[in-house]
């Protein structure tokens, strides 16, 4: 067999191997794997404080706990008014097309019974994600000296270093279409004269960068509302500025994302559409974090032959 086939064999492994991990293996070591990189976040934090690092875990665990409680507690308070006014106006039409609704009790109840158990399991995988934190900021040096004695610890350990310079970018990329859709949203609520208007528009634009949600979890809800209650134009105005801000990400998002992960914007676009549709909804990320692996592991197999050639002459 001859060194190249031998490379095409070895890149076709990976390949096969980083598509295996990611739809059977990532869904079940999620939590373990996103309290790992928060741990490995907070060692940055810990080399410039001296803080212990089972400390700096400790106060991460508190303040999303904090933040979690203040979001619903925020979410409760501003959504109590307009379903106060919605009732009402839901019992009239309930009351007026009742025979012609009479299937909306059983399709809501078969969706609850498919929706509670993915609930409680984002629930105890919160829970594991917390509790995970705990584990390895307290064992993270002998965790780390137990994982480098794995096979392929350092290929995978320099792809990964890699990686997470590309991830810099991403952020970078992300903050910016973030901003620019509330800077969107803030003059189209003001000129719709939405009270509170800055921080609805900065709510709007933190939910459009969260995977799956975008700007249609805020939009769609309230245009809903707004037309139950029969204020059509503002329903109109509001439609239209979904529009402008879906179209901001559309037309930034390959191109922002895709320069800061290194991908050109169309290779970008296809590892979103082929991770959407061979892992679902995880695939937003895991469809470009697959590609960028395979990459990146494929360079370092490359890299490792050409310093062999190179010894061997």
């Amino acid at each position: 067999m001859t060194q190249q086939t031998r490379l095409y064999f070895q890149k076709t492994g990976i390949l096969l191997a980083v598509y295996l991990t990611l739809r059977f293996l990532l869904p079940l070591v999620l939590p373990f794997a996103l309290s790992w990189l928060t741990v490995a976040a907070l060692t940055f934090v810990q080399k410039k404080t001296n803080v212990p690092l089972l400390s700096l875990g400790i106060c991460y665990i508190l303040l999303f706990l904090l933040l979690s409680a203040i979001s619903i507690f925020c979410g409760c308070y501003l959504l109590y008014d307009p379903c106060c006014r919605l009732l009402p106006i839901c019992q009239a039409y309930w009351s007026q097309f009742s025979e012609y609704l009479t299937w909306i009790p059983e399709s809501l109840s078969g969706y609850l019974a498919i929706a509670m158990p993915s609930a409680l399991s984002c629930l105890f995988g919160v829970f594991l994600y917390l509790l995970s934190i705990l584990l390895f900021a307290k064992d993270w040096n002998n965790f780390h000296t137990l994982l480098y004695k794995l096979p392929f610890a350092a290929p995978i350990s320099h792809a990964f270093h890699r990686i997470l310079f590309c991830a810099k970018s991403w952020l970078h990329a992300q903050c910016r279409i973030m901003l620019i859709v509330s800077l969107e949203c803030t003059i189209g609520y003001y000129l719709l004269h939405i009270p509170a208007f800055p921080f609805w528009a900065i709510l709007t634009g933190l939910i459009d960068a969260l995977p799956v949600f975008g700007t249609g979890t805020i939009f769609f809800p309230w245009i809903l509302i707004v037309a139950l209650q029969k204020d059509y134009t503002l329903a109109l105005w509001l439609g239209l500025l979904y529009l402008v801000t879906w179209l901001t990400r559309e037309l930034l998002e390959p191109k922002l994302l895709g320069d800061g992960l290194g991908l050109l914007p169309i290779c970008f676009l296809i590892s979103v559409i082929s991770g959407l549709k061979l892992f679902g909804a995880l695939g937003l990320f895991s469809g470009p974090f697959g590609v960028l692996l395979i990459r990146e592991l494929w360079k370092e197999l490359e890299e490792n032959l050409s310093q062999k050639n190179h010894l061997n002459l």
